[in-house]
């Protein structure tokens, strides 16, 4: 039995807790009071392409020093929340990290594990990419709506025994999370935030499913554009990816990733919708940023991280009055 804690308990840290707890191991939850309450009073039910599973009542708490001494002991801790919120996360989490426990990222965008590493070294973070749709329709309620590819579970450091990944893969999919070990960790990453660069905020801006976005020739052009600037920016940085060229991406982009997911709205519309705030800074954002740093010019992704936070400020204020 491993010890686990789940800190960022929304769709995606509810399921892999839920899912862990079931196969055996000890999970706490930490999160939003609305969802912990009733992880701790009726439990977790998971329906949709993983299966059906229920799982009984598991400790959950709204804060770190709410969880008793007896369960502050974690062999791992996913951070499973937004981007933005990752420096205050692993700051949160300092008093129960041991010199055993290990910080895996379950985040999506740039700079996730950078932050996580200066707060506690680079031998103790890992990262996962996650490339699996989930909702939460009711608290402690989880649907796995689509799922594209394995968890890819990596680390930044090359010299990073790949024996120990794997065996940390081996659990995960034992608990019926399919897990793959990989030492591209910084490729698989990438081919996610290129994903939902160049789909996330135009469809979030434009009211509209990824499908529809591939079919137009006006919006082929935006994220076109999208794609070759984070190309450039990644090059100048050493930034390793699984293609050579924006061409050769694209051409994968619209044949084999957006088909499959061409119903789908975009989260950060949701996000919108909800008065929230976005990952844009970790998407776009980071393509702007790394531009910046190389006097590498990205207008078109400029101009979409200054629409997205236009709408996360009118979001909020059309809110907050009625």
């Amino acid at each position: 039995m491993l010890r686990f804690l789940i800190f960022g308990s929304g769709a995606v840290g509810t399921l892999l807790g839920g899912l862990l707890a079931k196969a055996g191991h000890s999970v706490v939850f930490v999160g939003r009071k609305w969802n912990v309450e009733a992880i701790r009073s009726r439990g977790i039910r998971i329906s949709g392409v993983w299966g059906s599973h229920s799982i009984p009542p598991q400790p959950a708490f709204e804060k770190i020093e709410d969880i008793p001494n007896d369960l502050r002991l974690f062999d791992f801790i996913f951070l499973t929340v937004k981007a933005f919120d990752t420096l205050r996360a692993i700051e949160e989490c300092l008093p129960v990290l041991q010199d055993v426990t290990q910080v895996i990222s379950c985040q999506n965008g740039y700079g996730n594990c950078q932050a996580i590493a200066e707060k506690i070294g680079w031998n103790r973070t890992l990262g996962a990419r996650i490339i699996t749709g989930v909702e939460i329709p009711e608290p402690g309620i989880i649907q796995v709506t689509v799922h594209a590819d394995a968890v890819r579970l990596g680390h930044y450091l090359r010299e990073y025994p790949m024996s120990q990944l794997q065996g940390i893969a081996l659990t995960l999919r034992e608990a019926g999370i399919p897990t793959e070990a990989t030492d591209q960790l910084e490729q698989f990453i990438w081919v996610k935030i290129l994903y939902n660069a160049a789909l996330n905020p135009l469809g979030a801006l434009l009211g509209v499913t990824y499908g529809a976005l591939s079919e137009e020739a006006s919006t082929r052009t935006i994220m076109d554009r999208i794609i070759r600037e984070a190309f450039a920016v990644t090059a100048a940085h050493g930034i390793r990816l699984f293609w050579e060229t924006a061409e050769e991406y694209l051409q994968t982009f619209y044949t084999k990733m957006i088909p499959p997911t061409a119903a789908h709205y975009p989260s950060m519309l949701r996000d919108l919708q909800k008065g929230r705030m976005t990952e844009i800074n970790a998407l776009n954002g980071a393509v702007t940023q790394l531009g910046r740093e190389k006097q590498i010019p990205t207008p078109v992704n400029d101009t979409l991280v200054s629409l997205i936070h236009f709408r996360e400020i009118h979001s909020r204020e059309q809110r907050k009055s009625g």
